[in-house]
């Protein structure tokens, strides 16, 4: 006996219909009867609603109204799917060829005997249990699938609220290991950082010494972990440095050097050394391919920038490096920079092209200020440039002043 097998028979001869349904209800199928084409259609749709759609659809081709192609195709519009079985009392190719192209399972020509008939209605319902089980499985492996790509998704989300966790200490690292207090030093000093990103790689840093103090600004390329890698290990060459007291020409040789063996990749790096005896009033100046120191002196009108010619750090093994002495008073400032200020931009509203603060630029906002105090006249500086006269910036803007005190 076979259960659970649901066939929906349209038949428009009564005596063929009644013989069916009897000889199939023999071999335990459910049988649902319609005498025609719309009334098989309208039942097979109400019990598709109610849960309960047929498994296999036995039906005739010629009957009254709808035929049996027309409802084939009516099924297949409104997206009902079942296997199909044909009766026909007229079986030529062309007919053979209209229902295996609408996917009918099997056909037989009348008159059949009912063994022939259930024999070939085995084949087609197990097909559709294997086909039925196949896709159990299929599901069943996309279920597990789609459950281990969301513990993946899920242990990628931990890795990376782990890994922010850990950059975003890292950065509050970096800033704490950077931070220098404006007092406490052998000189006056006020500065203005704009980083372009929480990670960059503008560093200043100053150290008192036995006559005065040694003064670092550099500027690595980029915005990233690699940046703050470079900056951590200049500040600690330089840290290294003020405790040997070795010359300038010295430290960027090997912190060149250093930046080549552990910088793990080749990152260009630009860089100012000040050094200033506040015993004999001389400063020297060392430049790694960075933008000149600014002499402002309190006696004299106008400012000046003491130009040094070096290579920068970090891509070459052989490096050379010129110094300049120059002597200062009490009340002079100098202004260090890197070149995020200088390239600030703006459009020119004339003819819509790109603008560059630059040199002369700078020059003019230095020369407004009235000698205000020095942290008052870095931070007018730095205000005038993007507030004032709207400049952009498109890279971390560093300016740091320098003044030198009164003798006491």
């Amino acid at each position: 006996m076979i259960s659970e097998r649901h066939i929906f028979l349209a038949e428009d001869d009564e005596y063929i219909r009644l013989s069916l349904s009897v000889t199939l209800s023999k071999r335990g199928y459910k049988v649902t009867l319609a005498e025609n084409g719309q009334e098989a259609l309208e039942k097979i749709i109400a019990l598709k609603a109610a849960g309960t759609p047929p498994d296999l659809l036995l039906t005739d081709i010629r009957m009254p109204g709808m035929s049996g192609i027309e409802l084939i195709d009516r099924l297949k519009k409104l997206d009902v799917s079942l296997p199909v079985f044909v009766i026909t009392g007229y079986g030529d190719k062309d007919m053979v060829v209209e229902l295996m192209r609408r996917g009918c399972s099997d056909f037989i020509d009348k008159p059949f005997s009912p063994p022939d008939l259930l024999g070939r209605l085995l084949p087609i319902f197990e097909k559709k249990e294997k086909e039925r089980a196949e896709k159990q499985k299929q599901q069943v492996q996309q279920a597990y699938e789609k459950a281990e790509l969301t513990r993946e998704i899920e242990s990628y989300i931990h890795n990376f609220k782990t890994l922010r966790k850990q950059v975003d200490s890292a950065v509050e690292t970096c800033h704490d290991l950077f931070d220098i207090r404006e007092d406490g030093h052998n000189v006056l000093i006020a500065r203005h950082h704009q980083p372009l990103s929480e990670l960059g790689g503008d560093f200043f840093d100053i150290r008192n010494t036995p006559t005065g103090c040694d003064i670092l600004v550099a500027d690595v390329a980029g915005h990233d972990m690699g940046a703050s890698y470079h900056t951590v290990l200049i500040k600690a060459f330089f840290d290294e440095n003020c405790r040997t007291g070795n010359h300038g020409d010295s430290f960027f040789r090997l912190l060149n050097k250093q930046l080549l063996e552990n910088g793990k990749n080749e990152r260009m790096v630009t860089a100012l050394f000040l050094r200033l005896n506040l015993e004999t009033m001389h400063g020297e100046v060392l430049s790694a391919g960075h933008p000149p120191l600014i002499k402002l002196l309190k006696k004299l009108p106008g400012i000046s920038r003491i130009a040094t010619c070096g290579d920068v750090l970090g891509i070459h093994d052989s490096v050379s490096f010129d110094s300049q002495r120059f002597s200062f008073a009490p009340g002079d400032r100098f202004f260090l920079h890197t070149d995020g200020l200088t390239n600030a931009y703006r459009l020119n509203t004339h003819t819509g092209k790109k603008e560059k603060l630059g040199r002369n630029g700078l020059d003019h906002l230095i020369k407004k200020q009235d000698q205000p105090s020095l942290k008052n006249m870095v931070r007018n500086i730095a205000k005038g440039i993007s507030e004032f006269h709207g400049y952009k910036f498109n890279d971390d803007m560093l300016l740091v002043g320098v003044e030198i005190p009164a003798v006491s």
